[in-house]
């Protein structure tokens, strides 16, 4: 074997392992088995370092520049959006979600102090139902709306039962009950 046969194998190597080498190092690590942080435009997606699971994506929906729309996954599954609707820095807005990945309630902060103190709960088929509050804000909730299909209009709804003074076991203490249309009709004093 003469040394210009070893020189051309040797050559040939190197551009091999070079083009290996440069392509290996400019592909982008996989995000799901990294703590690598997709950036777009809009959006960012942060992915959890041990096990790869997409964790969280940041996204600014209309468009200005900063993001206002945070939601937390578990992979596939979506936990939670918190939505900041003024952009004032902070949270208004808090959409919670069920193993099926539905609304199962959304939160609110009465006095848009990232409090989530009231929340609204849907119907079956995603129509206003309950909306609960904690109006004293003390951990437990201690006012109950009760929300029916308004007669003749399946999609609207009206106004039914407000319960006040809840106890810790849910149980009110007054009762106001209304009309269809939405007119009070009576009160009650259970405790």
């Amino acid at each position: 074997m003469t040394w210009r046969t070893t020189d051309r194998r040797f050559k040939c190597c190197v551009v091999f392992a070079t083009a290996v080498f440069t392509y290996a190092c400019s592909a982008p690590p996989d995000p799901r088995r990294t703590n690598f942080e997709i950036k777009g435009k809009d959006t960012t997606a942060k992915y959890d370092p041990k096990t790869g699971r997409l964790k969280r994506i940041d996204t600014d929906l209309n468009k200005n520049g900063r993001m206002e729309t945070f939601s937390y996954w578990d992979g596939a599954r979506v936990l939670r959006i918190e939505i900041d609707k003024d952009e004032d820095g902070k949270i208004d807005r808090w959409e919670h979600y069920n193993d099926q990945n539905k609304v199962d309630r959304v939160g609110s902060s009465s006095k848009d102090d990232e409090v989530e103190d009231t929340w609204t709960y849907p119907d079956e088929r995603g129509f206003l139902a309950r909306v609960d509050s904690d109006t004293d804000r003390d951990g437990t909730v201690d006012k109950r709306e009760i929300f029916v299909p308004r007669d003749g209009a399946p999609d609207g709804r009206v106004l039914s039962i407000v319960e006040l003074g809840l106890d810790k076991a849910g149980k009110p203490a007054r009762r106001l009950h209304y009309r269809p249309d939405g007119s009070f009709e009576k009160s009650e004093v259970l405790r």
